[in-house]
């Protein structure tokens, strides 16, 4: 706990140092000044509401801090440039923080408001999934409003004491200046051109969105590191508690012996217990569990080895000397396990690297139906599975952990009268305990019961004699009765009071998907279903769908009240939509995103679009706000120009504020990197959209 809370909060450090000194070179120190104290005061405000809303300090709420630094400052910047425009303007600082905070207000208030409309959909999202994430929307929205109070009711206060005029950075300004009038000459240009302009910038970024869409993979979660690994599995069904015991001692010995000390901090198991896929209890003689403990992994990169322990409270690195990740040592482990598999004493070990715990199993497959053709059909898809690259931890959820006995009635029971249904009444209440009064004993209520007291013997079954219907003769129980001994599952799976059996498999997600794994064996799955069998595909590519049809459906939601948001600033429909269509064209930013850092798309990547849809009006908002007074196209670049710095130096810190979890995210915090790069990325080309394509756009349809 105290490393991850050294990693969050070290990142939260240096994103705020990065955030503070390039305003400081792209503006000037006092607006620095004033902008970088409100950082922490946004968060304390964010952590009051937060304890007021009993919500807890986790993983998830710290990361949901790291994610809106540079959010936290876009408020800010916008107000205090504002107020510094009108200082140079010739007004008093009092009256310049008045006028100044109020002419963004609505702006501000608006674009505040989209962004929370686009996290709060979030919360629609149920089961798993909706319990891991409900924090983060709350928590950015929180932030989001502590940093418009801030904006609003404490930065007005500093900057009319702050802020001068004529204190801005020379150089800073002559830069401005000259990048202004690069921009004013471009986007001249664009307007003078803007129907060929328009066109071919559609089609070209429709034609490539369609083609990285097509190309690129999904998956639930990235794989990030741990310091847990799992081993469960099962040996002979006839053995004690305590042959187990010595059959895990040597898996535990040869992991100590081939794994090294540098990686395994410590093994302990426990005999008696394995947990299924969803870490639910089994419990039988020959049952065990394996906890092997790992090292912290060993800092990796510049960041995490010199910036990181200089920006954390609690620093220690004793412990981080392992120099494999968890799924690296997972693989050995299988690789160890897959020799005691093969000895008739094991049977179905399996090596468990812990994930989000959103999902037991890669790969999971329940059948439902006649129980000979489906055993038939679970050794066919194993089979299968087997021939599968990157498929591992192949096993079904059937686990035998105890000897049945049954019997059937035979011709000569038949003919003495007797029935199945006449002997289960004799031997229920000699095998069931029986319940014959109460009593109460030192305030507390004592059932009385009473049992055989060699009901658990074989032999009692065997050599029981039972009285003949009719007569007063006694026969023996296996004179007329046919008595099987059968293995006993530890465990009946049912769904909706109907038996299931399943497959299970963990997948090499760098060589294999698990919508790539359906695809190769939905040709045997279809052909089960023609044989009656009933087949459910659940692990995580039911929940791929699941989450992105919810991920849809909340993005739809999101879209409407940011809309309903922009008709309530503008009064106008035509503006409103000119600003959410750069909404459609950001994603192509979060798909390069991607492509360049070489990652999946994952669900919280599509958490970070949905939330993208929000930020990215906020320029455009800014910009639209300014250039709706525009007569002319002349005027109409020179408004635009004066909108060039706080559009930049928002995008920019909130760009920076996510760049540690974009590009030095390690531990848990790699969950969530997917969404910082969608953010980030998205965000970036957002800008070039809110300043290259939106004046543009909206010159054409109002024929300016």
């Amino acid at each position: 706990i105290r490393n991850r809370l050294n990693t969050v909060i070290s990142n939260i450090l240096f994103g705020l140092i990065l955030v503070s000194f390039v305003i400081f070179l792209l503006v000037n120190a006092r607006i620095s000044f004033i902008v970088a104290i409100g950082i922490p005061t946004s968060f304390l405000i964010g952590l009051i509401a937060i304890e007021l809303l009993h919500y807890s300090l986790n993983m998830l709420t710290l990361l949901a801090g790291l994610i809106t630094m540079g959010m936290l400052v876009d408020e800010a910047i916008v107000v205090a440039e504002n107020i510094q425009r009108h200082i140079e303007n010739g007004e008093d600082p009092k009256t310049a923080a008045v006028n100044g905070a109020a002419e963004m207000f609505p702006a501000v208030l608006t674009s505040t408001a989209t962004t929370v409309f686009a996290f709060l959909p979030l919360l629609i999202i149920s089961g798993k999934m909706g319990v891991f994430i409900e924090t983060l929307p709350v928590m950015i929205s929180i932030l989001l409003f502590s940093s418009f109070i801030e904006a609003f009711f404490f930065l007005p206060l500093h900057a009319k004491e702050i802020l001068r005029q004529n204190r801005n950075n020379l150089s800073a300004e002559k830069f401005w200046i000259r990048f202004q009038n690069s921009y004013h000459n471009i986007l001249a240009f664009l307007i003078r051109y803007a129907k060929i302009y328009l066109l071919f910038f559609v089609i070209i970024i429709t034609l490539l969105s369609g083609w990285m869409f097509k190309n690129i993979k999904f998956q639930l979660f990235p794989a990030f590191d741990t310091t847990q690994i799992y081993i469960d599995g099962e040996v002979n069904k006839n053995f004690s508690l305590e042959e187990t015991q010595a059959m895990v001692s040597k898996v535990e010995k040869t992991l100590l012996a081939k794994l090294g000390k540098r990686e395994i901090s410590s093994i302990s198991s426990v005999s008696g217990v394995k947990f299924d896929n969803n870490f639910k209890p089994q419990f039988g003689d020959n049952l065990f569990h394996i906890l092997i403990n790992l090292h912290e992994h060993k800092p990796i990169g510049l960041y995490n080895t010199c910036i990181s322990p200089l920006l954390s409270p609690e620093y220690n690195s004793s412990d981080m000397i392992r120099t494999h990740s968890a799924q690296e040592i997972g693989k050995k482990i299988t690789v160890l396990t897959n020799a005691f598999n093969e000895t008739p004493d094991f049977n179905a070990l399996s090596v468990i690297v812990p994930g989000t715990g959103i999902i037991g199993s890669d790969i999971d497959i329940a059948l439902t139906g006649d129980s000979h053709k489906v055993q038939q059909a679970l050794h066919i898809l194993e089979t299968k599975l087997h021939t599968i690259s990157g498929v591992f931890n192949i096993h079904t959820n059937l686990i035998h952990s105890r000897k049945e006995i049954k019997f059937k009635l035979n011709s000569y029971g038949e003919s003495l009268g007797f029935s199945e249904e006449s002997i289960r009444q004799l031997l229920r209440p000699l095998f069931l305990e029986a319940e014959i009064g109460k009593m109460f004993y030192e305030g507390k209520l004592i059932r009385i019961k009473s049992a055989d007291i060699s009901k658990n013997r074989t032999a009692t079954l065997y050599n029981l004699l039972l009285p003949v219907p009719g007569t007063r003769k006694q026969v023996k129980l296996t004179e007329i009765a046919d008595f099987i001994t059968v293995p006993s599952p530890a465990t009946i799976y049912k769904e909706d009071g109907v038996k299931i059996d399943s497959i299970l498999a963990s997948l090499d997600k760098k060589k294999i998907k698990s919508s790539e794994v359906i695809k190769q064996i939905t040709p045997w799955l279809k052909t089960f279903e023609k044989e009656g069998i009933t087949v459910t595909v659940k692990g995580e590519e039911k929940e791929n769908k699941k989450i992105q049809k919810v991920m849809n459906r909340a993005a739809i939601i999101a879209i409407f009240f940011i809309f309903i948001a922009l008709i309530w600033m503008f009064n106008s429909l035509s503006l409103s939509l000119l600003i959410l269509s750069v909404i459609p064209f950001s994603i192509f930013g979060v798909l390069v995103g991607h492509m360049v850092m070489n990652l999946d798309l994952t669900s919280t990547g599509m958490l970070g679009i949905v939330g993208l849809a929000g930020i990215v009006v906020n320029d455009g908002i800014i910009m639209i706000d300014f250039i709706r007074k525009a007569k002319s196209s002349a005027e109409l670049v020179t408004l635009a120009s004066l909108r060039l710095r706080p559009i930049l130096l928002t995008s920019v810190t909130t760009v920076l504020g996510l760049s540690t979890l974009m590009f030095f995210a390690q531990g848990q915090a790699v969950i969530l990197q997917p969404m910082a790069i969608s953010l980030g990325f998205g965000i970036t080309w957002a800008t070039v959209l809110n300043l290259l394509f939106l004046p543009v756009l909206y010159a054409s349809v109002k024929k300016i």
